[in-house]
């Protein structure tokens, strides 16, 4: 079963429907540039309340290895989504996608994301089908403008999981409960 990861999560609420929904992993920012950023306290305040009922993700853009670490460690966080570091812990290694098939080096879970001036989030599709028979596939998640219109093309690639934050938004930062709603039904009904 294909995994669905939602990113940008900025609240419990967000986060206890996206888990009441049957989201498999969802991502807080630590990016500080984002509008997506969420403080460190208040991430570690809604694992707590999660109860480890989803996989949670730390995303980081800048931040060095030690720092990451730490936040790792403070948030209860299962994974480091990265884009510079080698070293991070249960990291997911973002690769981003341009016009050419991507090489991916090392090994773990990955994330094939549109290329694009600024990390993550900027809902730009690229053109899945070149990552049609890449041999990372099963280790893969496939973001970068995923929606209810272009998840099944992703899916039928046999990624590990699809990743998704702004077509699931009212707005930067809060989710859309009804969005979420309708993007897991539609995944989940691919796979009957």
């Amino acid at each position: 079963m294909v995994k669905i990861k939602i990113c940008g999560m900025t609240n419990l609420d967000d986060c206890q429907a996206a888990v009441d929904l049957g989201v498999d992993f969802i991502g807080f920012v630590f990016y500080k540039r984002s509008k997506r950023y969420i403080e460190p306290a208040s991430v570690r305040q809604i694992t707590e309340q999660l109860h480890g009922t989803a996989k949670t993700v730390g995303i980081f853009v800048e931040e060095r290895d030690e720092e990451i670490e730490g936040l790792i460690d403070l948030c209860g966080l299962d994974f480091a989504q990265v884009y510079n570091s080698k070293s991070a812990t249960n990291r997911i290694s973002v690769v981003r996608v341009g016009e050419t098939v991507p090489e991916v080096a090392g090994d773990g879970l990955i994330l094939f994301d549109s290329y694009s001036e600024g990390f993550g989030g900027s809902g730009r599709p690229f053109n899945i089908g070149i990552l049609k028979h890449h041999e990372a596939l099963e280790r893969a998640f496939i973001a970068g403008g995923i929606d209810e219109e272009n998840v099944f093309e992703a899916i039928a690639l046999k990624p590990y999981g699809v990743d998704l934050v702004s077509s699931v938004e009212k707005h930067r930062g809060k989710k859309d409960i009804a969005k979420m709603k309708n993007f897991v039904k539609k995944v989940r009904s691919f796979e009957l």
